[in-house]
C-alpha cells in the first residue's frame, strides 16, 4: 500500500479538493473578535470574506451527551473561489479546489501560517495535518472499459479485489483504516466506490457520476513547536504522495498523465 517512486506531477489530476489544517491550544481573542488585523495581512489574495456560526459537536459527560454551543468561523476566500483559509479559535486551515503542484499549495500556505503566527502568536501546534480528496472517474480518463481491479491496487479494494468478484454486485465496499507511518506520522484513509454530483455550466443541470474515492488525510499529533510545522508538513506530504502511488496501478497513472519533478 505504499510505494517511494518518484514524485510527478498529474495534467489530469483527480482531486475534489486539498485541505491542510492546523490545531492548536484554543486562542479566545480569535472568538471574541472580528480578525481584522489577520485580514489585512492576507486580503490581497483572499479579497472575499465569510463568517459561518458553527456547532460544535456534544461532548459525552457521564455517558450522557452535553451541548458545546457554537463557535465563530472565519472565512477569507480568493477571488476565483478556488482557495479558502478558514479561522477558528482551535485550527487555522488552507483549502483549494484547484490544486496543482505541492510547491504552489506550500508558498501560500508558507504566506498564511506567517501571517497567523505574526497576529496571534500561538503556543504550539496540536495537529499538523495535510488531506487529499481523490475521485477517480473512469469516463473522464477514457478508462470505461475498465474495472476497479485494473486501475486501484488490491490492498484498496477488499473483498471487490477478488479475481472472482463481481464489481455490480457490492451496494457498498468502503474501508476505512488508521494506521502509523514513517516519520512519526500517522494516517486516516478511506476508500471504496461512490458516486459524486456534476454540476453542466452550461444548462445548470446536475448529473451524479461513478467514481472510486481515495481519500488520504496525513498528520503529525501531539506538541509539534511553531517552527518544527514546516518540517512535519514535509513528512505528512511525503507520506501522502506515497500512499497515492501505492494505491494506483501505472494503467490509471498513466490516463492521468504524469511528468516527473
Amino acid at each position: 500500500m505504499f510505494s517511494n517512486e518518484a514524485r510527478c506531477i498529474l495534467e489530469k489530476n483527480s482531486l475534489l479538493e486539498v485541505i491542510c489544517q492546523l490545531r492548536y491550544p484554543e486562542i479566545l481573542k480569535i472568538e471574541a473578535n472580528v480578525p481584522a488585523d489577520f485580514q489585512e495581512t492576507i486580503r490581497t489574495d483572499y479579497p472575499q470574506y465569510n463568517k459561518n456560526i458553527e456547532q460544535l459537536p456534544p461532548q459525552v459527560v457521564n455517558g450522557k451527551p452535553v451541548p458545546q454551543g457554537t463557535v465563530n468561523n472565519y472565512q477569507f476566500i480568493s477571488e476565483d473561489g478556488k482557495w479558502k483559509i478558514s479561522l477558528t479559535k482551535g485550527f487555522i486551515a488552507l483549502s483549494t479546489h484547484g490544486y496543482t503542484r505541492w510547491e504552489e499549495f506550500a508558498r501560500r500556505l508558507d504566506q498564511v501560517l506567517a501571517a497567523f503566527i505574526k497576529t496571534y502568536e500561538p503556543a504550539y501546534f496540536s495537529r499538523v495535518g495535510l488531506r487529499y480528496i481523490n475521485a477517480f472517474n473512469r469516463k473522464t480518463l477514457g478508462l470505461e472499459d475498465c474495472a476497479w481491479r485494473d486501475l486501484i491496487t488490491g490492498g484498496y479494494l477488499g473483498l471487490m479485489g477478488d479475481e472472482d468478484a463481481q464489481e455490480r454486485a457490492f451496494v457498498k465496499n468502503e474501508q476505512n483504516v488508521h494506521a502509523a507511518m514513517p516519520g512519526g506520522a500517522k494516517a486516516n484513509i478511506k476508500c471504496g466506490p461512490g458516486t459524486v454530483r456534476k454540476v453542466n455550466n452550461k444548462t445548470g443541470e446536475t448529473a451524479q457520476e461513478s467514481v472510486f474515492m481515495l481519500d488520504l488525510d496525513l498528520f503529525m499529533d501531539g506538541k509539534t513547536p511553531i517552527n518544527h510545522a514546516v518540517p512535519a508538513l514535509n513528512i505528512v506530504h511525503g507520506n501522502a504522495d506515497s500512499l497515492f502511488r501505492g494505491a494506483v496501478t501505472d494503467t490509471l497513472l498513466d490516463a492521468m498523465q504524469p511528468a516527473v519533478v
